[in-house]
């Protein structure tokens, strides 16, 4: 019981609908009747055209006859003619979609009984519809079955659309239970490729509407630039027309009834299939030919050709797919994803999003006169191809380019933003100085300001050796002279001769071969480092030559070279500084 009351309630719903159309479309009938023709025609002829316009606006096309001087009027041989409109006025088709999708949308919270609702309203606008083709008689081409037909499907299409998206909206048991039955049926595919199904399909259907909305607001963009690009035009052509006020309210009225299909051409043309105005001729970015058009004013916003500059406009389309594809693949389940899911999404997407723009094309042809006019806008197939070829491309580049993450690829190519990767690795594996791995590169030491004296050595040998020194010093000839500074560091780099220690002389004698040193490579190393105190306060008191010999002796016996290496042990003759006398 309570199903068969929600039917009959959507079919007075339905109804009600219906009644709207037919009175938005006898409103300015009615006015014409009174105020241009002074009530002088007949009303039935009056209502014939109401139920013409109102049906038309549903898909069926429409019969018209005119006379030889109607048709003298409107620039056509003076001859009876008979021809068909079937281009709909796609703005009071809107309006009943919109209602029958609210509708829809309130049987869907009625439960499972909701779909008696959806199938009431389909039969009540059929109701409405089979009186307005009987009572009004209009010149249809279509039977009367098809007539009304038609129209019912019109509005049970969209009531059924609203039933689906509000049961999906609020997790309907019918809804549920026919997902898991459809996932039971996909299950010899994979048991993982069932489970994923809502998801993925809901991803689908988010990122196709998210294409189309995109794409109708870029035709909306363009075609109001156009209307601003062609302001002269469309003056010029209501100027021409020469109408009452009563007329151009009219004319408005007429054109923005035609206004979606206006939009549709714009998509058209932006795609690159472009839209006919009559038999044989073409408006596309590429190209603008056109013959003979109609008196409209709003057909003097037709754009011209954009000669070399013509690709921009489907470009324009690939840059909006970039766009939302990027913005979509933003969300966890195309970034987290597999590769396969973040390609197959934006390419299903692409196709359902080309399929409703074929389908847009289909509603916004037909024919708006005789002859050559019998055929206008643009071709389906070929427009709904080109948008979902250059969407799909675009979305699929924004999704991957999305999910490229850029510290992930910093951390596997550390090379190309040459600094180190989060870990704290270097580019090209390089190790800085102190770190694991780094090579040991051997430098000359550096003469740091303070001097120290040889460790081995007791404070009392040290001065006796030194004022040994400096009576040889004395004793020898010039030495009153001034004495001539010598450079007390060995250079990085020491020639043999400088390894092999300075020239023997009388004070000087020659070195004795290498002995053993005492202790190891290490710690003759260490000595020579092992600067002391108290050094260059006018002397060098640290044994340059012990240091000398100690790293030569260490670096020779590392390196392995011959001839090199520590001198001999005991007293040392070394280099000193000679003092000022007083």
């Amino acid at each position: 019981m309570r199903a068969v009351l929600t039917a009959v309630i959507a079919a007075i719903e339905a109804c009600a609908v219906a009644l709207a159309g037919i009175v938005l479309v006898a409103v300015p009938a009615l006015l014409l009747w009174w105020l241009a023709f002074g009530l002088s025609a007949e009303p039935g002829a009056i209502a014939a055209v109401v139920a013409g316009v109102w049906l038309l606006a549903h898909f069926v096309p429409l019969g018209v006859e005119l006379g030889p001087e109607a048709a003298l009027g409107l620039g056509l041989p003076p001859e009876a003619i008979a021809f068909t409109i079937s281009l709909a006025p796609l703005g009071l088709t809107l309006l009943t979609v919109l209602l029958a999708l609210r509708a829809g949308l309130r049987c869907a919270g009625r439960g499972g009984g909701g779909s008696a609702g959806v199938l009431g309203g389909a039969l009540g606008f059929a109701v409405a519809t089979l009186a307005v083709v009987l009572l009004a008689r209009p010149a249809e081409v279509w039977p009367v079955w098809a007539a009304v037909l038609v129209p019912a499907l019109c509005y049970g299409i969209g009531s059924l659309a609203g039933y689906l998206w509000g049961s999906w909206r609020d997790g309907a048991e019918w809804w549920a239970a026919a997902v898991r039955g459809v996932q039971r049926g996909l299950q010899p595919l994979g048991a993982e490729a069932a489970a994923a199904l809502p998801g993925r399909a809901l991803d689908v259907l988010r990122l196709a509407g998210a294409a189309i909305a995109g794409v109708l607001g870029l035709g909306a963009l363009g075609f109001a630039v156009s209307l601003i690009a062609g302001y002269v035009e469309v003056v010029t052509l209501s100027q021409a027309l020469q109408l009452d006020p009563l007329g151009a309210v009219l004319l408005f009225v007429l054109e923005l009834a035609l206004l979606p299909v206006a939009l549709v051409w714009s998509v058209a043309w932006f795609s690159g299939a472009g839209f006919a105005i009559g038999t044989g001729t073409s408006v596309s970015p590429f190209e603008t030919l056109l013959g003979p058009v109609p008196a409209l004013p709003v057909l003097g916003a037709v754009p011209q050709g954009w000669g070399w500059a013509a690709l921009l406009a489907p470009l324009l389309v690939v840059i909006l797919g970039v766009t939302i594809g990027a913005l979509a693949g933003g969300t966890a389940s195309l970034r987290r994803g597999g590769r396969l899911r973040a390609v197959l999404v934006p390419i299903g997407a692409a196709v359902v999003a080309g399929l409703v723009f074929a389908g847009l094309a289909v509603l916004a042809s037909g024919g708006i006169g005789p002859g050559r006019l019998a055929e206008i806008g643009p071709p389906p197939w070929t427009t709904g191809g080109l948008l979902a070829a250059e969407l799909g491309a675009g979305m699929i580049l924004g999704v991957v380019a999305r999910r490229i993450d850029a510290g992930r690829l910093r951390e596997r190519l550390p090379g190309l933003a040459g600094e180190a990767g989060p870990d704290g690795s270097r580019p090209d594996g390089l190790t800085g100085p102190g770190e694991p791995g780094a090579p040991v590169i051997p430098v000359a030491p550096v003469m740091p300001s303070r001097v120290a004296a040889a460790p081995a050595e007791t404070a009392s040998e040290a001065e006796a050796e030194a004022e040994a020194e400096a009576e040889a010093v004395r004793g020898a000839p010039g030495a009153e002279a001034e004495t001539v500074p010598i450079d007390p560091l060995p250079s990085a780099e020491r020639s043999p001769a400088d390894a092999e220690g300075p020239p023997a002389s009388a004070e000087h004698p020659s070195r004795a071969p290498e002995e053993t040193a005492a202790g190891s490579d290490a710690e003759a190393i260490l000595r020579a480092y092992a600067w002391d105190e108290g050094a260059l306060d006018g002397s060098l008191d640290g044994s340059l030559g012990t240091q000398g010999d100690a790293i030569d002796g260490a670096l020779g016996r590392a390196l392995g070279e011959p001839g090199t290496g520590a001198r001999k042990e005991g007293k040392r003759r070394r280099w000193r500084l000679p003092r000022r006398s007083d």
